[in-house]
């Protein structure tokens, strides 16, 4: 039996690799009737319906939460149901996550393996370079304005920053908009609802930070690896960003543990919490049962093992440390909050994060809203966005209402094009 699986690191993060290979092993020792090939292929809006029609899809891939209703209605994934087993961690998965991965029949269609909450990501290091308490970060938006000049002022980089291309602008607006109080699509996917109070007030924010405060910067075509980079390297002081981006800027770009701050994504008045998404393991749909079976054992083996086997989670700590890989780096918890602490005991000992940093951050997880992102269209939503978030950035005068007018229309258009 032979399955291919996504998600292996590329040669150019040498320490994740090695860590994939020993997990490769690991798993092949204890199930040494099948055989595992990593494979780097990552999602990409753009391939994925090349990669299933020409029958490339590995047995096992990752696709964004928001995908995933798509997936299935295009029965893109092999259907789980009969194949998960009623004891596994699998059902054990937090039900509001899991939904995610499930059809309005119940059935299962993939397995949740990372959740992740929306948060305001800074740079500790800057924060003293201005005088700003590192342990005390901006919790309105009119603090993160304030600390914003602050770190223009003081530090002298670039107090506030946000991406604007590849949908991301659209992704981290949104986040914006249920901070500030309202959502940009019915919660049936019908309708859109982008041009409300709440996103004009995020766009708001951004303009005064741009234009009357100068603490924006002056590039305003940013992606995700800009954004990283720019975060890692200390030139941007404040960015909304996913509480997981910890393993990449730490691990991957090189900054020092001590200088990453995570606070919860602050709340307008009647502000609705914060997105919340993350990432399903589906299995190609032309898998047989046989490869099903395996596929499953992989997913439980390399995402799940740890949360219910001390001795499992001990070695994985050991192994992941001695790899000078993060251990205990803040993310959503999948399972109830008692299976976490409890992994977390297991494994104190290998702990290498500075967690103490992020105590607000993961008291917030136990209150704060988790809203899920937009159930239809919602990455056509996010790229008609970014032109909304550049057009912003970079014409002082421009008319946000009629953008957004403009905006509402041709996602709706999108929405009701199926």
């Amino acid at each position: 039996m032979s399955i291919t699986v996504a998600g292996q690191p590329t040669q150019e993060n040498p320490d994740q690799l090695k860590a994939f290979q020993r997990k490769i092993s690991d798993f092949t020792q204890a199930n040494p009737g099948v055989k595992v090939t990593g494979d780097e292929s990552e999602f990409d809006v753009n391939t994925f319906q090349a990669l299933v029609a020409g029958g490339k899809l590995p047995t096992v891939f990752y696709v964004p939460f928001t995908e995933m209703q798509g997936i299935i209605a295009r029965q893109q994934a092999a259907d789980l149901t009969g194949h998960v087993a009623a004891d596994s961690a699998v059902k054990r998965i937090n039900p509001s996550i899991a939904k995610v991965a499930t059809s309005q029949e119940n059935k299962i269609y993939g397995v949740p393996v990372q959740a992740y909450s929306m948060g305001l990501l800074y740079n500790r290091a800057l924060f003293t370079k201005a005088g700003l308490d590192p342990d005390a970060p901006p919790k309105t938006w009119d603090e993160v304005r304030a600390a914003a000049k602050t770190l223009k002022a003081k530090a002298g980089v670039q107090g506030f920053g946000a991406m604007t291309k590849d949908n991301t602008g659209g992704w981290v607006l949104t986040t914006m908009s249920y901070a500030y109080g309202s959502k940009i699509q019915s919660d049936d996917g019908k309708q859109a609802g982008l041009n409300n109070n709440a996103t004009r007030g995020a766009l708001e924010f951004y303009r005064a930070v741009r234009w009357e405060d100068d603490a924006f910067g002056s590039n305003f075509l940013v992606g995700y690896d800009d954004i990283m980079n720019a975060l890692a390297s200390g030139k941007v002081g404040m960015i909304v960003q996913g509480a997981d981006a910890y393993t990449t800027v730490v691990q991957s770009l090189g900054m020092k543990p001590d200088d990453f701050g995570l606070a919860p994504l602050p709340q307008a008045p009647g502000g609705l919490g914060t997105l919340g998404g993350g990432s399903v393991a589906i299995i190609n749909p032309r898998a047989t049962p046989e490869e099903i079976k395996a596929a499953l054992k992989w997913i439980d083996f390399a995402w799940f093992n740890k949360y219910t086997n001390e001795q499992a989670a001990v070695a994985d700590a050991k192994a992941v440390a001695a790899d000078k890989l993060p251990v205990g780096a803040p993310v959503l918890p999948l399972f109830e909050q008692a299976t976490n602490d409890r992994y977390l005991t297991w494994v104190k000992d290998y702990i290498n994060v500075p967690r103490e940093h992020f105590t607000a951050y993961f008291d917030s997880a136990k209150n704060l809203p988790l809203v899920p992102e937009p159930a239809a269209k919602a990455q056509e939503s996010y790229g008609i966005l970014d032109n909304v978030v550049q057009a912003v950035l970079t014409r002082r005068d421009a008319d946000i209402t009629a953008l957004l007018d403009d905006a509402q229309k041709k996602v709706q258009t999108a929405i009701d094009a199926g």
